[in-house]
């Protein structure tokens, strides 16, 4: 009975020892529990703090911080919309050159032969090619010819004047491009049988003391041979420009040369004229009537090698 006792107490005690335990443990974990509590309550309140702390010292850095330029209206450049190449994208090889063989330009001697061709066209109608001779004024004479009546009588007037100076051109191998230099003639200087005449020529007509020379301008020749020898006689036609007093008329003169050797000419020009086409007036004179309306303009002259 006591050993039943013994046995019953001991297994009692060994019950509240463990109850003893468990309660033990028990409080143990409550205790564990509440500290983990209040560790995770006083960090809740300590990150609540910090970000509070953050948040109040952040307006008073930013009021120590240096201001920031505030940017001006200065417009910024709109990126366009060309597309950037494909970093990927495989670059296409170039074309290789081919074996076709490029045609070779053509010798400057051939892209020059049209106008080199033109060149020599237009000089061989160019003045100056040939020899230039010029008028030797002592062995020369201009002359006038028209017709009068002088107190009742007819009358041929002849003016003379050896006041005169030109040039010609000639080129025998392309007599035409030969040519005649312009022609003066000392308007003061013509001389006729009549010294009242020769005044009135001078004052009255061609104005001398104004209009000091008469000349022709050559435009044309015309009825050249094909070419000219020593020994030959030319005749051929001169298209050009007679002016008196600054007045030009349109004039053909009929000339004959004469080649007496590769230094001289000699030969002779003629050509009629309309006193009107040139404004000549004829000063009333009682013993003068019935001047002619034409004229004849008259050179005899030799011309020498320069």
């Amino acid at each position: 009975m006591e050993q039943h006792f013994s046995t019953a107490k001991s297994r009692i005690t060994a019950s509240k020892l463990s109850l003893t335990v468990s309660d033990s443990s028990v409080r143990q974990l409550k205790l564990i529990t509440i500290v983990l509590l209040a560790a995770l309550l006083l960090a809740a309140c300590g990150g609540s703090d910090t970000s509070s702390a953050d948040s109040e010292e952040a307006p008073a850095a930013a009021d120590t911080a240096t201001p920031v330029p505030v940017p001006t209206d200065t417009p910024v450049p709109v990126p366009t919309d060309t597309p950037e190449p494909d970093p990927t994208a495989t670059p296409e090889p170039e074309p290789e050159p081919t074996d076709t063989p490029q045609p070779e330009p053509e010798p400057a001697a051939a892209a020059t032969a049209a106008p080199q061709e033109e060149a020599e066209s237009e000089s061989a109608e160019m003045p100056g090619m040939g020899t230039t001779f010029a008028i030797v004024a002592e062995e020369s004479e201009a002359r006038f010819i028209i017709e009068e009546e002088l107190l009742g009588q007819p009358k041929t007037v002849i003016g003379t004047t050896n006041a005169l100076s030109g040039e010609l051109t000639v080129d025998t191998e392309n007599p035409a491009a030969s040519a005649i230099g312009t022609i003066q003639i000392e308007a003061g200087t013509f001389i006729t049988d009549n010294d009242r005449r020769n005044g009135a020529i001078r004052r009255f007509i061609l104005q001398s003391n104004q209009y000091q020379f008469i000349t022709f301008t050559a435009t044309e020749l015309m009825g050249l041979p094909d070419a000219i020898a020593v020994g030959d006689d030319v005749e051929f036609e001169v298209t050009g420009d007679l002016t008196v007093r600054d007045i030009s008329s349109p004039v053909l003169f009929i000339v004959t040369l004469q080649v007496v050797s590769e230094s001289e000419l000699r030969g002779t020009a003629s050509t009629i004229v309309v006193r009107d086409a040139l404004e000549l007036t004829i000063p009333q004179v009682p013993s003068v009537a019935n001047v002619g309306e034409e004229f004849i303009i008259e050179f005899d002259f030799v011309a020498r090698a320069q």
